[in-house]
């Protein structure tokens, strides 16, 4: 569908300055993903030690780190090896078998995407039940390892399930008689002839794409928005009851350095800004997941919502690399597996100042 109170002539002037900058943002994506590849790698080695797989979150934290790490080598792997790495809809080739391999790819990164979304609302939800129900037993299972490793399994399955039916629009097709999609002129000429080709299937291609659209806003409400309005809550609702906490401490007369101080205002910042992110990420992309479902793909603010995901997907990258730097930057228990696994010994001095100015501990990865 088109909008009459759309100025299409300036929304083509618009899609071309977008898609020039979208051109080096792609070139800094790959770059930045090869470096987020081998962060990643390390983080994930560090994580799945003995000594930090001793919670929920920590174990979440593996889920979240294979993810993204899953998702960068798909962005590495569609750089070298495909021709639009942008749309899904544009995968040509002239080898049967290499389609099948490019499609596989992109369900990898839809699903991972998708595990992403929910894992992080899963840890804010560990993280707040267990400061919030600390005192209280039969809460206590929610910070074993086992809990982690059952919920990363959970959303991987209906991660999976949901993925395999998106990606089942597809059917390859050899020497297809109509052009490419307008979206892939970017990158090839639509008109060409191609020996091998996708195209949408009669299920989903039937009544308008009826069935196709009504996915694409389910999943842009499912995996987008809710996560971002779910992930918003219980990151107040976490706030509050560590202030609560604190307060509970003082009043009972517990003494703190003015060093745990500015660490507990450290794990604040960490907090904060892994719901800054997410919303900064995730939201505009529901909004053009919407934009799909409502516009045809050859429509230019269909195309033009397109260009913009590359932006987005580039602040994906950034936050898969960032994420480990906090992790050193304001969890001791992370640094001292780093220490132990680079046979670094701590002085024992300094071990002691730490213990004697430790504060609130909270199940998971320890910010001190």
């Amino acid at each position: 569908m088109s909008s009459p109170f759309v100025d299409y002539e300036n929304l083509e002037d618009v899609q071309e300055v977008v898609s020039g900058i979208g051109y080096h943002i792609h070139r800094a994506n790959f770059i930045l993903s090869l470096i987020s590849v081998l962060v990643n790698l390390a983080h994930i080695t560090i994580l799945c030690r003995k000594s930090m797989r001793t919670s929920a979150t920590n174990v979440i934290l593996i889920g979240l780190s294979i993810s993204d790490m899953c998702i960068v080598m798909t962005t590495v792997y569609k750089h070298l090896f495909m021709i639009d790495f942008e749309n899904s809809d544009c995968m040509t080739s002239s080898l049967r078998w290499k389609i099948y391999v490019d499609m596989t790819v992109w369900s990898i990164q839809i699903h991972f995407r998708r595990c992403v979304s929910w894992l992080g609302v899963l840890m804010a939800t560990v993280r707040f039940v267990i400061v919030k129900k600390m005192t209280t037993s039969r809460f206590g299972n929610w910070s074993k390892p086992k809990v982690g490793w059952y919920m990363i399994l959970v959303v991987s399955c209906i991660s999976a399930l949901q993925t395999a039916f998106y990606q089942s629009r597809w059917m390859v097709v050899e020497n297809r008689s109509i052009p490419l999609p307008v979206n892939c002129a970017l990158y090839q000429k639509i008109s060409r002839r191609v020996q091998f080709s996708v195209m949408l299937n009669d299920f989903f291609n039937s009544d308008d794409q009826f069935v196709l659209r009504s996915y694409l806003t389910v999943d842009a409400v499912v995996t987008k928005f809710i996560p971002c309005v779910a992930f918003s809550i219980l990151t107040v609702l976490l706030l509050h009851a560590l202030q609560k906490l604190k307060k509970s401490g003082e009043s009972i007369g517990r003494k703190t350095g003015s060093t745990n101080e500015d660490k507990k205002d450290l794990s604040t910042k960490l907090i904060i800004f892994m719901t800054i992110s997410f919303l900064i990420i995730e939201a505009p992309l529901g909004v053009i997941y919407l934009v799909k479902a409502c516009y045809d793909r050859n429509d230019a603010i269909s195309i033009l919502s397109s260009d913009f995901v590359v932006y987005f997907s580039m602040l994906v990258t950034v936050n898969s690399i960032i994420h480990p730097i906090f992790c050193i930057l304001m969890s001791s228990q992370y640094r001292d597996t780093i220490r132990k696994m680079l046979g670094v010994t701590k002085k024992t001095k300094i071990a002691s100042q730490k213990n004697k100015t430790s504060g609130v501990s909270i199940q998971g990865i320890q910010m001190t």
